[in-house]
């Protein structure tokens, strides 16, 4: 049996990542999605500058990104429950590359299945890559997805 970690944030190149993993699946595997919700969404101190006249927690209720991220992700279980022997759900917050190397560790996954968004040299420079650092940093076997 074999245990992938799929990280899902609602790009076409990670619906691409979860279709090669379908894909490469057999029967018997696992496979656990994650979904990362960056921790600053709702409570960054830039946001707070940019918007200090309004007050987020009428705006933002407290787990609805994890909510909105759940449903998403049940939506896609649906898809591929029947390709494999149990598919996992997570929605973690934090820094999505952490957060997905975290989670393979703790689900103990034996490839890491992302895709990459392609942005170039300069991308990468200004706004770091995701799919870089996990290859960079990951312990398991990583599948990058184009």
């Amino acid at each position: 049996m074999k245990k992938m970690l799929v990280a899902y944030d609602g790009s076409e190149a990670s619906k691409k990542a979860i279709e090669m993993a379908s894909k490469c699946s057999r029967k018997e595997d696992e496979i656990t999605l994650l979904t990362v919700v960056p921790a600053e969404l709702a409570e960054s101190s830039f946001t707070k500058m940019l918007l200090p006249t309004i007050d987020l927690s009428d705006v933002v209720k407290s787990g609805s990104f994890k909510q909105k991220a759940m449903e998403s992700l049940s939506k896609i279980v649906k898809e591929i429950e029947n390709n494999v022997s149990k598919v996992n759900v997570a929605v973690e917050a934090g820094d999505p590359a952490d957060e997905i190397l975290m989670s393979a560790k703790k689900h103990e996954a034996d490839i890491i299945v992302v895709g990459y968004k392609g942005y170039g040299k300069e991308g990468r420079f200004l706004l770091g890559s995701v799919t870089d650092k996990v290859v960079r940093h990951a312990s398991k076997s990583v599948l990058v997805v184009r």
